[in-house]
């Protein structure tokens, strides 16, 4: 099929295509995927992979032109352009033009975001505003109960996922910023991170935070402060990459982080796939949940990447001939790793314990919910706490997995 024969074929379907020889449209594409009324194709436009969905309403390139390369799409949305691969957008999602949002990326309903941000491996759950000039990869973020009050990240905002420890860096540095338990009710303080500053994860910001602008932060904080910046004393020090400290924390908050997105999992395929009021929105959550389960495997390979950096920094910390905690944690961590990463790979089951509180959870949602945001903030509170305990459950037996007095 040529390009005219694709362009004839989107406009049947109530396609929008003001400039058709301007597009590029894989041989991959299934055609029927992308779908009106309402979608606009603006000049420009590269459509790619054999998985991309398109629902009707999105507004595709409006300010520069846009690619999109195996993206999952809703209603509603509009991505102004840029670069957009492995990435899904449940309804009503917004995001500028200069974008470059790689794999992982999961923005839920009315999340948005200004011009020129990055993000990967990123979940903003409904309402989170990202300002302009923004990297924020390796990132959680809830908080807020409607588009007037929601979670925000003023602009030039970074979170800092790298560091240079090990022969090849280590990345086991995901934040949260709010969580999942109370995160999906909605119901939740907003949080409100300050413009020209910076987080260095791992790092777990609680609701009712706001972190001052200006300032970079290393430390957890909240709930319900005000944070204007953190003392930092000016050091210079031998430093050997190959060195870890205080391996437990990083443990700890990846296994917390782990256990938030295990539970968003267990909410999508419990609560999510049973309000799906169409098939075409069952399939977006499907493609969700896929995203969230390539997260949790993400950040599995990242502290496998970190043990095995454990031989080496175990044999430094030898050296000095001194027996410290560090030492005995970095031992364990590496005799546990392989036990650890396969009960990890388990999450699948995670949510039985807390069964009793998912049924009362579950028995108070309706059949069908045409309007997510709507059905969930209807639910009364005593419906909305089990459901946080369910989930919260989740995320302890994660962190528990380590078995560390």
């Amino acid at each position: 099929m040529d390009l005219e024969q694709k362009v004839a074929a989107l406009r049947a379907q109530g396609v929008e295509i003001p400039a058709p020889h301007s597009l590029e449209i894989g041989d991959e594409v299934d055609l029927s995927q992308i779908q009106g009324p309402g979608t606009v194709l603006h000049a420009g436009a590269r459509l790619r992979g054999a998985d991309l969905v398109i629902g009707p309403g999105c507004v595709i390139g409006a300010e520069t032109p846009a690619t999109l390369d195996g993206c999952a799409l809703g209603r509603d949305v509009r991505l102004a352009g840029g670069y957009f691969a492995g990435a899904v957008f449940l309804d009503r999602v917004v995001f500028g033009s200069g974008a470059h949002v790689r794999a992982g990326t999961l923005m839920e309903e009315e999340a948005n975001a200004a011009h020129t941000v990055g993000l990967k491996q990123t979940v903003l759950l409904p309402f989170v505003t990202l300002g302009s000039l923004i990297n924020f990869c390796d990132v959680l973020m809830a908080g807020g109960t409607s588009r007037r009050d929601h979670s925000e990240v003023g602009s030039s905002f970074i979170h800092f996922n790298f560091t240079p420890f090990g022969k090849s860096g280590d990345k086991a540095t995901p934040s949260l910023v709010g969580d999942v338990p109370r995160g999906v009710m909605l119901r939740s303080n907003r949080i409100f991170l300050g413009g020209q500053a910076g987080l260095v994860g791992p790092i777990n910001i609680d609701y009712g935070t706001v972190l001052a602008a200006g300032f970079v932060y290393r430390k957890d904080a909240g709930p319900d402060r005000l944070v204007v910046g953190e003392k930092q004393p000016c050091l210079s020090l031998p430093f050997n990459p190959q060195r870890f400290g205080r391996i437990r924390d990083k443990l700890e908050r990846n296994l917390r982080y782990i256990g938030n997105l295990a539970a968003l999992w267990h909410w999508y395929g419990q609560v999510r796939l049973a309000l799906a009021s169409d098939e075409g929105t069952r399939a977006l959550y499907e493609r969700a949940r896929q995203t969230l389960a390539g997260g949790i495997a993400e950040r599995i390979k990242r502290l496998g990447q970190v043990a095995g950096y454990m031989e080496d920094s175990i044999a430094l910390l030898e050296q000095s001939g001194k027996k410290t905690a560090e030492l005995d944690n970095q031992r364990r961590f590496l005799a546990q790793w392989p036990a650890l990463e396969q009960q990890l790979g388990g999450y699948a089951g995670w949510d039985a314990p807390g069964a009793d509180l998912r049924e009362q959870l579950l028995a108070a949602l309706p059949d069908r919910g045409d309007d997510y945001i709507q059905t969930v903030q209807a639910l009364d509170d005593g419906a909305a706490d089990a459901g946080t305990q369910w989930l919260q459950a989740m995320v302890d037996h994660t962190v528990g997995l380590l078995g560390w007095e």
